[in-house]
């Protein structure tokens, strides 16, 4: 069991994760300052109250090489191997902030109904944010939640101002609705409403990379819960039917139009993150071992570039050569070894394929860079479905 203080320190990381989320069209600098100042605030307080009661710490293997990552960064500040000492720290901080709210959610671990209980509240606020962005999609303007103003005129889904953001967000709790179809039969109908939501709104964000990850999804999902005996062969197409239809009627609902437009319109050759790509890669050549810095690629990738597309380039759109070129070899190994000790317990949980399949599609584009609150919440939605897996076959005292 935990205690009282840790399941409210939980809980009050889960508002903060949730006002992270809710926040993510914010421009200015407050709404991540907030987000990250409430983590840092709420790890000050919960180690003085868990010393104060020597209650117990606990630990998992995967805050190795997540506390590694923080401490690259502090050492290329440090040692003046950073180019940007300013964008280093700030990234640094991040991924601070990363790793105490994946030790803070580790400390409530031990508990499986608290656990199931934080499961059930992430498919909530879930499926409530995904309605609310189907929603506002068509009839916004462009504004959050109807109100605030983003900057854009169109294709803002609730907080997600970029149509692969929310895509990913979904690809990352679509196989909790599904699995929770599969193991409770009573309510699947409604598991599988809310999930085909949420795969409208990918329809109408037409996000094709989004789509193409999601049906891999329902096939993944269906595959593990047929080998863990959770669902019979013939069941699992029942349900692929189910879910298949229900994802075609609600995107006949959010339009398929532009998502066809966007899909036929597709030209390989003229994708710019292939170039961007490569440009990425002569940076790490450059810096194989030190890398510019952690935050940095967005200001060094101009004296690389080969061609100019008249914007900003922001991102290398390949989270794994950003990390490389930013980080070096090591920074690189080291968040390969987080995903290395997450991968077995992931896979076992049968949801935790959401967050395998957000790190594949991080390969084409950006889900762990540029916002801080969603990295963040990324790899605290691992952790839980990691987690229940660790319990599930720990010796038993």
């Amino acid at each position: 069991m935990i205690t009282k203080a840790t399941r409210i320190t939980a809980w009050t990381l889960a508002a903060l994760l949730a006002f992270g989320i809710s926040t993510l069209w914010v421009r200015e600098r407050w709404a991540v300052a907030l987000f990250q100042g409430g983590v840092l605030l709420l790890s000050l307080i919960w180690l003085w109250m868990n010393a104060w009661l020597k209650g117990p710490f606990r630990w998992d293997k995967v805050l190795i090489p997540l506390a590694l990552l923080p401490i690259i960064g502090a050492v290329q500040v440090i040692a003046g191997l950073t180019v940007l000492p300013w964008f280093t720290v700030e990234s640094t901080i991040g991924w601070t902030v990363t790793f105490l709210s994946v030790f803070l959610l580790l400390q409530a671990m031990p508990d499986p109904a608290f656990q199931q209980s934080l499961r059930t509240a992430l498919l909530a606020f879930a499926a409530i944010l995904t309605v609310v962005s189907v929603l506002q999609v068509f009839t916004s303007q462009g504004k959050a939640f109807w109100i605030f103003d983003t900057g854009y005129d169109s294709d803002v889904l609730g907080p997600f101002v970029y149509r692969n953001k929310y895509a990913q967000f979904v690809e990352l709790v679509f196989p909790l609705t599904l699995w929770r179809a599969l193991i409770d039969r009573r309510r699947a109908p409604l598991y599988l409403t809310a999930g085909a939501v949420m795969a409208a709104g990918v329809v109408a964000g037409a996000s094709r990379s989004g789509a193409s990850f999601l049906l891999a999804e329902i096939a993944l999902v269906l595959l593990a819960g047929w080998r863990r005996k959770a669902i019979s062969g013939r069941g699992a197409l029942l349900v692929a039917g189910q879910a298949g239809a229900m994802v075609v009627l609600w995107g006949f609902l959010a339009g398929w139009d532009f998502f066809w437009q966007r899909l036929t319109g597709l030209d390989p050759a003229q994708d710019f993150r292939w170039p961007i790509m490569h440009s990425t890669l002569e940076m790490i050549r450059l810096r194989p071992w030190t890398g510019f810095g952690l935050g940095t690629w967005p200001l060094v990738y101009p004296q690389f570039a080969t061609f100019d597309i008249g914007v900003v380039v922001n991102q290398a759109h390949c989270d794994w050569l950003q990390w490389t070129a930013d980080g070096g070899l090591p920074f690189l190994a080291a968040v390969v070894a987080a995903f290395g000790l997450l991968l077995r317990r992931l896979i076992l949980s049968v949801w935790g394929i959401g967050f395998l399949v957000v790190a594949v599609h991080a390969a084409i584009d950006y889900p762990f860079h540029q916002l801080p609150a969603f990295h963040t919440f990324l790899w605290c939605t691992a952790v839980l479905a990691a987690a229940g897996e660790r319990n599930r076959h720990a010796p038993q005292s």
